[in-house]
């Protein structure tokens, strides 16, 4: 099976088209597209028509095309998420190396954690689990972000989302999460008490930018070893890291 053989063709068209718009100094017409990528003058037509829709692209009034507002949007978020790992990142080492747990930051991504970043502290197997999302109503992080939504939102969530139990753990009543969601608000922390993975405890807290929620981070490890450390001072260390970072914020 040749390596592209999964890969669809008309993403792989599109994104030679923006990346021709990308490395040009002024707009581009259909002739000049066409004659930069190679694709068929029908077929750039066709995908600038939708890429103008969803304003990924904006035409001038002699339909010269350029780079439009949504993929400027794209790369605001992405420059935020990556300046939040910037900012982050010497206060992960830090905690890695003190508590010698995993730290973890991640984001609310279409009803789903995705993780920006990880500083490992002691290796363990059940790592590579954690990556790169992980669903909200069983992670840690996940259930931070559900505290957030308002209740019409949490309702919607929960009657589309699938609550597949995937260890004896996992909360898949409603009213189990609801009631969990109110215990994360007075408290501040989150628990993942095995209900991801067996034999895998995350602790997580809320990162606040001016007040409002922006990220979650967690602190992640085999729940014997955790136990062995002491849950206090774990939920000490990673409680003192999102006060001290959210303070940064």
């Amino acid at each position: 099976m040749p390596a592209d053989a999964n890969l669809n063709k008309t993403v792989l068209h599109v994104f030679k088209i923006m990346d021709a718009l990308n490395a040009a100094d002024n707009s581009l017409g259909v002739s000049e597209l066409t004659r930069v990528t190679g694709l068929p003058k029908t077929t750039v037509f066709r995908l600038l028509g939708t890429l103008e829709h969803v304003h990924a692209v904006t035409a001038t009034p002699n339909q010269q095309y350029h780079i439009g507002p949504k993929l400027l949007a794209y790369a605001k978020s992405a420059d935020h998420q990556n300046s939040l790992v910037k900012v982050a990142l010497p206060f992960m080492k830090e905690f890695a190396a003190t508590t010698h747990e995993n730290i973890n930051i991640g984001i609310l991504y279409e009803n789903q954690v995705l993780y920006l970043h990880s500083e490992e502290g002691e290796q363990f197997s059940l790592q590579v689990n954690l990556f790169p999302v992980a669903p909200l109503y069983c992670s840690s992080m996940g259930k931070i972000f559900l505290t957030s939504f308002s209740n019409p939102e949490l309702t919607q969530y929960l009657s589309q989302t699938t609550l597949k139990r995937r260890t004896v753990n996992t909360l898949t009543n409603d009213e189990q999460i609801r009631n969990e969601l109110q215990k994360i608000t007075q408290t501040g922390l989150s628990y993942d008490n095995e209900e991801y993975e067996y034999g895998l405890t995350c602790i997580a807290v809320p990162l606040y930018k001016d007040k409002k929620l922006i990220a979650a981070a967690s602190v992640s490890g085999p729940t014997s070893r955790l136990k062995v450390r002491g849950w206090e001072y774990i939920q000490d260390s990673i409680v003192e890291f999102g006060e001290t970072l959210s303070s940064i914020l």
